[in-house]
């Protein structure tokens, strides 16, 4: 309940911190488990990544027991399952081992990790942000998605502390560059490459 309510802003502004703690404290309660049903299961890790808790989304991204997706991977997964246990410990199947729900964690993996999402108010990926934020020891991510425009590619690497960042931005689009603890810078359309060093201000080298 208290991650739907943050995701759909039903918690005035000055509640939010209040409900994320509750939501943390039943997060660890559970030993650090998804405890989420299918409605909010989608919602949970970009609820705790936008309100200042990143670490904890990628400890339960990361997390290998069961209940968990990892605990999935381990026992041979390539869909998302509708149960955790969609393969149980003695290789027994239940339900459905295709399942919407929980594998909307895909849209945490694109939009966050690898750091692409269209920009709010924009329509057909015209205006597009890249936003990669790191965790949980990744040390690089991509993603690429067929838009209206064409297609748009992102891809990091980490190198010596710092981010290393590539981005294809098809014609027609406008992209948002965000790299951490750096300034946001705006590009159009081309090959661009950004350096955010592990100290010191962001380079830009594009080649279009």
């Amino acid at each position: 309940m208290a991650s739907r309510a943050l995701a759909f802003d039903l918690v005035s502004p000055e509640r939010r911190g209040t409900v994320t703690a509750q939501l943390v404290s039943l997060i660890r309660a559970a030993g650090t488990h998804v405890g989420t049903g299918f409605l909010a299961t989608p919602y949970l890790l970009p609820v705790l990544a936008d309100n200042g808790e990143l670490g904890l989304a990628y400890e339960l991204l990361m997390q290998d027991s069961e209940p968990s997706w990892l605990a999935m991977v381990d026992r041979g997964a390539t869909t998302m399952w509708e149960l955790w246990n969609g393969i149980d410990a003695d290789g027994n199947p239940h339900q459905s081992l295709n399942h919407y729900s929980k594998g909307a964690v895909v849209s945490f993996l694109h939009r966050y990790t690898a750091g692409l999402r269209q920009a709010p108010g924009s329509a057909g990926y015209e205006r597009i942000i890249i936003e990669p934020r790191p965790g949980a020891g990744l040390t690089s991510a991509a993603t690429s998605h067929q838009g209206p425009q064409g297609l748009i590619e992102v891809e990091w690497m980490t190198a010596d502390g710092g981010l290393q960042l590539r981005a294809a931005v098809p014609a027609g689009t406008t992209a948002e560059v965000h790299l951490p603890g750096q300034p946001a810078a705006v590009v159009g359309p081309g090959q661009h490459h950004f350096t955010a060093p592990a100290a010191g201000g962001t380079t830009k080298n594009p080649s279009l």
